[in-house]
């Protein structure tokens, strides 16, 4: 079962870029493996989307789906994974 999330999310990122940790429910979350990353561009005649999504797993046994919006350079949070 997946949970739709939404909203800006805190994530501290390593030296390569990659997320290192995730700020969940008031506390640090150790990634443990980045496993999948895209990038998503279109609507480029409208307002362009630009994203670079990562699904992290995370130390602590949960799987989430983050990116990072390319233009503001912001992290979201995007689903979480039972």
């Amino acid at each position: 079962m997946t949970e739709l999330l939404s909203g800006e999310a805190e994530v501290r990122t390593a030296p390569t870029g990659r997320p290192a940790a995730v700020r969940v429910d008031g506390l640090w979350r150790s990634v443990s493996e980045v496993a999948l990353t895209w990038r998503v561009e279109t609507d480029w005649w409208r307002a362009p989307v630009r994203r670079d999504y990562v699904r992290c797993l995370l130390r602590q046994g949960a799987c989430v789906d983050l990116y990072r919006d390319l233009e503001t350079a912001t992290w979201h949070w995007e689903r979480r994974y039972d």
